[in-house]
């Protein structure tokens, strides 16, 4: 097995990808977070009008909330309808194939990788409750199921 056990135990596909592909999702990524920023631009310059006037509370939630536009009916049709044309259309992207398949990790790797026979692994898989006593440096050492 090429690669140390620890590292198979958490998915991180992140290394995997090819760098274009990286570039466009952290470029993605940080286009939907400016406009989500942008979103708000309007209720943060009305807030700052607010606290400028140094208004009571409640007259001040009021001019923040009416700051805020509501959409109207045809906008929140046509964005329900493109959203969903949108999700329709990306089930019928073709699906990429697995071009080679990930290393499974056997119960006798596992065992290799703890140093434990693979009856102690078994053991403890079966058990509802088990106690693992580490060595000083944290290795596992012992598993012992418990009833």
């Amino acid at each position: 097995m090429g690669t140390p056990m620890p590292e198979m135990m958490i998915i991180n596909a992140r290394r995997q990808l090819s760098w274009r592909r990286r570039i466009l999702s952290d470029a993605t990524t940080a286009v939907l977070w400016i406009l989500w920023i942008c979103l708000w631009i309007p209720v943060y310059h009305k807030l700052q009008e607010v606290i400028h006037m140094r208004m009571a509370f409640e007259p001040a939630a009021v001019e923040v909330f009416e700051a805020m536009d509501p959409i109207d009916v045809s906008n929140s049709l046509l964005s329900l309808l493109g959203t969903t044309g949108l999700l329709l259309l990306w089930t019928l992207l073709p699906r990429r194939k697995v071009t080679r398949a990930h290393d499974v990790a056997t119960l006798e790797d596992y065992a290799a990788a703890f140093h434990l026979p693979a009856e102690a692994v078994i053991a403890g898989l079966n058990s509802r409750v088990i106690t693992l006593h580490h060595d000083d440096n944290g290795a596992i050492i012992r598993i012992e199921p418990r009833a």
